[in-house]
């Protein structure tokens, strides 16, 4: 009878380190596993990405009933933080109008629990409280050194076998984007630097190892962001360095220095410095990542509160796709955590967000080597979203767990109200959280409509998927071009659809003519057809042309396509010299060619919608192909070298001349 308590305790301790060494493994695996951010959403790895997100959460219900030792918690500016954050995230995923919201809100709800098992074991014993600091930043390194190792070692595999020089293969691995590797070097580096600055032992070397690895991550990644979030790190480090003001301005210059080297060797960040041509792969970034904040304001200004719901951009951005210059067809993330939770959770989630920061700062003591790593990586996070990863929420729920103070008053009802709370939150998700049944109808419609026999099953699958959710592209487009033949009239009324969610879609427009036309309305037919020719210039020259149906459109094409030329020329703004008006000029050169073309074979091809099921967070899906035939010559002229390419014309132009009048008759 002695020795039973003695065994509960050690039993009830025994479940909590086993739920946490599982919960580390799983996260090991869909971490180091390229790549690992997509490969997580498929199984059996998804079984993985469960573990990693649920097991933490039963630690708190575990330890908040606990007769032998309740759980120790923060001060009340931290656990109030804790939970309206928390709350905010399902309140926000129960009110969007997507379902599945619950589901993608995981990755963010674990944080709030793993902040708590952290402090918890970090507090148990005050007096071993620098001990187990010092415990936690040596595992965190170890964990970096493993990291950080994988993903060097992988980036020289590839560069191995790539024809690609060294300085311009961007390292994306094991996460899968050379962001994320950038996201990581940054984590990695402060608590590195500090390890070899404090420590003349084994641990100093292993720091300087694990700064190298950082170092040389940041600069495979490429990353422009990532330079932002280093420049950072070093002045965070110059202004809290125990060293006299003479030796802090000589390390500023030397920094300086190091930096501008750094900056210049790699092509891609040295365009920090330098102007390119605006038609360049950065250029073009840079326009989309501008469309996304653009989309981002309005998206938060539609529901300013609690925002679209956790992880639906790629559901909501099709939605504001059309008011912006340019970008993706959709995208997965703004590229900004600002931005993000803005659209995604509102006012309530920048409140959260304003408050860590505040917390941040008045606790800024409390450890420096985590707010050194939350300085730099949170100039890094205005250029990127990554808190749907679960290495970048846990890292960050640890490094706040070493910052937040303890609590003066010790509340005895917090540590159950914790456990409930944290049992309600696995309930909600276990019961509530459910997978977006719409991509799956999609796929299967896409699957029947190769068979003609099963159209009308295939039609009635995409308009379940649109009862769903109406905002779906894939579904408007695939269904105009079932439908283009049987029901013309509603056929246009899809491709219509598709046109305001992806105005620069390529064979969009070429649709709509022929529901237009099989409705015998040929002027605007033309004029649809003289927008395809806009939006995709290699339509041009396209072998539907050789159909006799559409050749008997040419001459009405060419005048609607000079009349779409001469409206873009006087809507450009002036001081819009390159790429548009060259771009402009280029099709003009190529315009009485429409329709001309030269005998020859040609191949017919439909396009592979590759990213649909990283899009959709189900990797389980077979890419999506579409409807349409794309028919290309197998030697095109010599003129397709000049044209621009498909959706060089900003998304709002091509809805304006879209929503011009066309007379009905020639």
């Amino acid at each position: 009878m002695l020795g039973m308590p003695r065994v509960t305790t050690v039993s009830s301790a025994g479940l909590k380190n086993g739920l946490l060494v599982l919960a580390s493994l799983c996260l090991a695996l869909v971490t180091l596993i390229p790549p690992a951010s997509t490969r997580m959403w498929a199984w059996p790895w998804s079984l993985a990405l469960a573990g990693t997100l649920t097991l933490p959460s039963i630690v708190p219900i575990l330890r908040g009933f606990a007769t032998d030792r309740p759980l120790v918690l923060p001060s009340f500016g931290w656990i109030a933080l804790t939970f309206a954050s928390a709350i905010t995230l399902l309140l926000s995923a129960l009110a969007s109008p997507y379902q599945v919201s619950l589901l993608w809100a995981a990755p963010l709800l674990v944080g709030p629990m793993v902040f708590l098992l952290a402090f918890d074991w970090l507090h148990t014993e005050p007096s071993q409280l620098e001990m187990r600091r010092r415990q936690l930043h040596h595992g965190l390194l170890l964990a970096f050194a493993v990291l950080g190792a994988t993903s060097f070692g992988l980036w020289l595999a590839e560069l191995i076998q790539s024809t690609t020089p060294a300085l311009e293969l961007r390292n994306a691995h094991p996460l899968g984007h050379s962001n994320y590797t950038a996201g990581l070097a940054l984590l990695m580096l402060p608590l590195a630097g500090a390890t070899v600055w404090q420590q003349r032992n084994l641990w100093q070397t292993l720091g300087i190892v694990v700064a190298l690895l950082a170092l040389a991550l940041l600069f495979t990644s490429g990353s422009r962001g990532g330079i932002i979030g280093l420049a950072a790190l070093a002045f965070f480090a110059l202004v809290f360095a125990p060293v006299a003001p003479r030796k802090k301005i000589l390390l500023g210059v030397v920094a300086v220095i190091a930096g501008g080297v750094f900056i210049a060797a790699n092509p891609r960040t040295r365009t920090l410095f330098s102007t390119g041509r605006s038609d360049s792969p950065l250029a073009l970034s840079d326009i989309q990542r501008s469309a996304m904040l653009v989309a981002s304001a309005r998206m938060g200004l539609e529901r300013p509160a609690l925002g679209w719901g956790p992880g639906t951009t790629p559901l909501v951005y099709p939605r504001f796709r059309h008011g912006l210059a340019g970008g993706a067809e959709t995208v997965l993330q703004l590229h900004s955590l600002p931005a993000n939770l803005w659209a995604e959770l509102g006012v309530a989630g920048l409140a959260c967000f304003a408050a860590f920061l505040a917390l941040l700062a008045r606790d800024v003591r409390g450890d420096r080597i985590a707010v050194a790593t939350f300085a730099s990586y949170g100039a890094f996070a205005l250029t990127d979203w990554q808190l749907d990863i679960p290495i970048f929420t846990l890292t960050l729920a640890v490094l706040a767990a070493l910052v937040a103070r303890p609590a003066q008053i010790t509340r005895p009802f917090a540590p159950r109200l914790a456990a409930v709370f944290s049992l309600c939150t696995l309930g909600l998700v276990g019961l509530l959280g459910k997978i977006d049944p719409a991509p799956d109808l999609n796929l299967r419609a896409l699957t029947l409509a190769r068979d003609p026999t099963k159209t009308a099953e295939a039609t009635s699958l995409l308009r379940l998927s649109l009862t769903l959710n109406p905002d779906q592209e894939i579904a408007h487009f695939n269904l105009g071009w079932l439908l283009v033949v049987a029901d013309p009239a509603a056929a246009e009324r899809h491709f219509l659809a598709a046109v305001h969610l992806v105005p620069d879609k390529g064979g969009v427009y070429f649709g709509l003519g022929l529901a237009r036309l099989n409705q015998g309305r040929p002027q605007p037919a033309a004029s649809a057809f003289a927008l395809e020719c806009l939006n995709d210039p290699t339509f041009l020259f396209s072998p539907w042309w050789r159909e006799p149906a559409i050749a008997a459109q040419r001459e009405a094409t060419l005048t609607a396509l000079r009349r779409h030329l001469d409206r873009t020329r006087a809507q450009l703004p002036p001081e819009s010299q390159s790429p548009a008006r060259a771009a402009l000029s280029r099709i003009a050169e190529a315009a009485p060619q429409l329709g001309q073309i030269p005998p020859g074979p040609e191949r017919t091809l439909r396009r592979e919608r590759t990213g649909y099921p990283v899009l959709m967070r189900n990797l389980d899906l077979p890419p999506p192909v579409d409807l349409y035939d794309v028919r290309e010559l197998v030697s095109r002229p010599a003129a397709f070298a000049n044209l621009p390419p498909k959706g060089w014309l900003p998304s709002p132009l091509l809805l304006a001349l879209l929503n011009e009048p066309v007379s009905p008759k020639p």
